[in-house]
């Protein structure tokens, strides 16, 4: 059951006793106690060891209070001695009773008309008067107090509050501001000692710091919670927060659009600042931000080695993705290059320019750049002398017999003729028979006389028998010799031929009011002979030629299947050394053709059938051989050593075939264009200073002196 409170009720009514033990006997129309508000002097009459409730009726007796007690403190039986042989004034007297109540940690708790009298750590859960401004009064009433620091760190004070404090005070830090609850005496004490603390320096002054590489709110952060501007409540404050001194900046504040610190303090605390930026305001991404790098390459085709880098640098097929830098304990991944990588990389390919851009962090990039670099050398060249020669050796032999009589008819005005011609002998004049080739022989009679002999404008023999047997063998070399240069493991290739049309399908139907017209579908194909070739150089300077070969020749035409076509092909590998030749053969080819020409009937009766007809009969056979010999092109003086072997040769083909002083084949240089060796020498050079310069500044691990940050007192 609840215990009920003991009310003190103190009316202006009667004369108030100078003593406890004046205090009137409260009648039917009386209250227990009596005051009277004194205006002058107040004597202390209290017994030693005084009650808690008779303290409170004295103090009741001149302030006209109205008190409450609650029955568990009374219960307590605590007293107060309260020594005074001087007399007071009133409010000094009131001074005293709160005084005699922290002594038995008790405090005065205000609610309007009534004062309750409460446990003094309870006090803090209590509405007691709030302060903004100015001081509460120096007494042991429990007050709260708002304050806001200017100057000083918030931590640096409540850490200086907290040693004024009471057993039975309480001081909060909410945001930028403390809350103070506390007795009045001990809040004045504070608020004493924030006028030595939180004042500004005499010569502080407003810098600006611009900030290059970090980011400037996370670099303020970092030096605020050094120099004890930043702390988290309740963590350990260092002995920079602790001393203050005239090198600890009042503020640093930051300004997001231009990256700059603002600070406020004196010259030795700019000066501070100023040197741990310097420290920490590096080069050194080791959060995987993303930024944009181009790389222009010299030799490397900038599609192919980006589709190659972004399968290098991407995540393993386990599934491990890489780290962040700077996580403890989680060592980087290392790529399918070997190389370190501690975010992600995307790499893009800019055609027109043949450049690189990369989407990294500053160390990848660098990680990334030795291996491009690696890739990016200028690669060699193969000059290939190719010579495909196509030998047909043909035979042939022609045999047959020419003959031929004439007999006047007609009273000699008139001739018959008849007889068989050879189509290599078709006239027995002298200057003919002169030129046959072959094996010739006949008879050739007198010429006809009369009218007769004369009928053709020319003297005709009256009967005439020709042989003529003609083997022949020939040999034809078509000689095609291309020159072709090709990057070390790229491809070349080259062709020469002709495009023939040729009749694909025939449609047979009619057309509006035309029946029976034929539609023909044509197309074409390519009759050529294609060389591929693919080099690659080993460092012994031993070349490794993919080749495939292809070769289409027209065979014969037909009137129905239209026309056909040969094809001769081959694919190989060869491993040859620098300038020697590889001859690769044997695509062989034979065709045999016999032809007879015949009188009807006559030239099939057996064997003098032959007197009557002329066989030919044709055999060829082609051989297909191609020889190869590479040049390795190592520099641009092996070019030039090409170059000057091929005007030579130009220069010796044309005396050889004119009787007149060739003109000179030259070729004129513009030195203009040209880099020398010294240009060479200072690209490498600057590239070497670029590199080094880049390393400096995000090498592993990170170049940030050690030992004390030292700085200039100019103060």
């Amino acid at each position: 059951m609840a215990m009920v409170a003991v009310v003190v009720h103190v009316l202006a009514r009667g004369a108030a006793a100078e003593s406890i033990s004046e205090l009137p006997v409260a009648g039917e129309d009386d209250a227990l106690y009596s005051c009277k508000t004194r205006t002058g002097t107040v004597a202390v009459t209290l017994k030693p060891e005084t009650e808690l409730k008779d303290l409170v009726a004295w103090v009741s007796s001149f302030t006209c209070k109205n008190f409450i007690l609650d029955p568990r403190i009374v219960s307590t039986g605590k007293k107060v001695t309260v020594i005074a042989p001087n007399k007071m004034t009133a409010s000094e007297a009131y001074r005293v009773f709160l005084v005699a109540l922290s002594t038995i940690n008790l405090t005065i708790v205000p609610k309007g008309s009534i004062v309750r009298i409460v446990e003094a750590p309870a006090a803090k859960k209590e509405t007691v008067p709030l302060f903004k401004n100015g001081v509460p009064d120096s007494n042991d009433q429990v007050v709260r107090y708002v304050y806001r620091p200017t100057y000083a760190a918030v931590e640096t004070l409540q850490q200086a509050f907290t040693a004024l404090r009471s057993d039975a005070g309480d001081i909060q830090l909410i945001g930028s501001i403390l809350l103070i609850t506390d007795y009045g005496s001990h809040v004045r004490d504070m608020m004493s000692l924030a006028h030595l603390i939180d004042v500004a320096s005499g010569s502080d002054g407003i810098y600006t710091l611009t900030v290059k590489h970090a980011d400037a709110t996370k670099l303020a952060e970092e030096i605020s919670a050094m120099l004890g501007l930043g702390a988290k409540p309740g963590a350990p404050v260092t002995a920079a927060a602790a001393a203050v001194t005239s090198a600890v900046p009042s503020k640093i504040l930051v300004d997001a659009r231009t990256n700059t610190l603002l600070i406020a303090a004196s010259q030795a605390g700019y000066n501070r600042v100023a040197a741990l930026v310097e420290r920490l305001d590096i080069a050194l991404d080791i959060e995987g931000g993303s930024a944009i790098h181009v790389y222009r390459l010299g030799s490397a085709i900038a599609e192919e080695l980006a589709k190659t880098l972004n399968e290098a640098t991407s995540p393993r097929s386990d599934g491990v993705k890489p780290a962040k830098a700077g996580v403890p304990g989680v060592p980087p991944i290392v790529d399918a290059l070997g190389t370190a990588i501690e975010g992600q990389i995307k790499v893009i390919a800019d055609a027109p320019t043949n450049s690189l851009v990369v989407l990294s962090s500053g160390r990848d990039f660098l990680a990334i750049k030795d291996v491009i670099k690696q890739l990016d050398l200028p690669r060699r060249q193969v000059y290939i002398e190719a010579m495909i020669l196509e030998i047909q050796i043909g035979n042939s032999l022609d045999v047959g017999v020419s003959s031929h009589t004439g007999i006047p008819v007609g009273g000699g005005n008139s001739l018959l003729l008849g007889g068989v011609q050879m189509p290599t002998l078709k006239s027995t004049q002298p200057s003919t028979l002169a030129t046959a080739t072959g094996l010739v022989g006949g008879v050739v009679g007198g010429a006809l006389g009369g009218p007769a002999g004369s009928l053709l404008g020319k003297s005709i023999p009256s009967y005439a028998v020709l042989f003529q047997a003609l083997a022949t063998q020939s040999t034809t070399n078509v000689l095609s010799a291309p020159s072709i240069i090709a990057l070390d493991n790229a491809q070349a290739t080259y062709k020469v031929g002709t495009n023939i049309p040729f009749k694909r399908s025939q449609t047979v139907g009619g057309t509006g009011n035309l029946e029976g017209s034929v539609t023909s579908s044509i197309d074409r194909i390519d009759l050529q002979l294609e060389l591929t070739i693919k080099p690659h150089v080993s460092i012994d300077d031993t070349v490794l030629l993919e080749l495939k070969h292809d070769a289409k020749d027209l065979a014969k035409e037909s009137a129905e299947l239209g026309p056909s076509w040969t094809t001769r092909s081959f694919e190989t590998r060869v491993l040859v050394r620098d300038q020697q030749t590889v001859v690769i053969g044997g695509l062989m080819q034979e065709r045999e053709i016999q032809i007879e020409d015949k009188v009807p009937i006559l030239g099939d009766i057996p064997v003098l059938g032959n007197l009557f007809k002329t066989t030919a009969k044709r055999k060829t056979k082609s051989n297909l051989v191609i020889m190869l010999t590479p040049y390795i092109v190592k520099d641009q003086m092996d070019l030039e050593t090409i170059r000057a072997r091929k005007i030579r040769e130009h220069d010796e083909f044309a005396q050889s075939v004119s009787s007149l002083d060739a003109m000179p084949y030259r070729t004129s240089t513009d030195y203009r264009r040209k880099r020398g060796l010294v240009e060479e020498i200072n690209r490498a050079v600057q590239m070497v200073e670029e590199d080094a310069t880049a390393r400096a500044s995000l090498a592993k691990p990170p170049v940030i002196p050690q030992g004390v940050i030292e700085y200039r007192n100019d103060n």
